[in-house]
């Protein structure tokens, strides 16, 4: 559990507090919270939330290192719809085919993570999380797309 608050002798009261029914350990200044690099600038009071290592992690993972980066998380060229899912048993099997070992849901979840950082590829994300359930690949394009651009601004949120 991380503590924060507005001066040092809230904090140490809180965790005072804790210690009388909890078995606690002090670990010091928070630096890393679920996968997310914080920052603290003490001048500025301005606190910096990191998830770059995530993004190339989560880019090994699913092959696209030699992925060409793009600029805009999606185009106008995915015009993405329900209508556009497989529904023969020919198209699902294309679509199996074409993604091979890449799993959508896996994806799409990685996704929804780095969101929690970059609120530019919120709504690209939650488009392409439309289709979970029954994904073709137009889909499947689009939601690479959104981690190669993820890859070509994964250190826009370094200070």
């Amino acid at each position: 559990m991380a503590v924060a608050g507005p001066d040092g002798c809230y904090i140490v009261s809180f965790k005072s507090f804790l210690g009388n029914d909890f078995k606690i350990t002090d670990l010091g200044k928070l630096k890393h919270m679920l996968g997310v690099l914080v920052t603290r600038d003490h001048l500025r009071y301005l606190i910096y939330l990191n998830q770059t290592a995530y993004i190339q992690c989560t880019i090994a993972c699913f092959g696209l290192e030699n992925s060409t980066p793009v600029s805009t998380p999606l185009t106008v060229k995915y015009d993405l719809t329900l209508s556009q899912s497989p529904t023969t048993e020919a198209e699902k099997h294309a679509y199996k085919d074409y993604s091979g070992d890449l799993h959508y849901l896996s994806l799409v979840g990685s996704l929804l993570f780095v969101t929690q950082t970059r609120p530019d590829i919120q709504f690209a994300v939650g488009l392409v999380a439309q289709f979970n359930n029954n994904p073709r690949i137009a889909h499947l394009e689009a939601t690479k797309c959104i981690l190669c651009y993820l890859k070509s601004t994964a250190n826009y949120n370094e200070s």
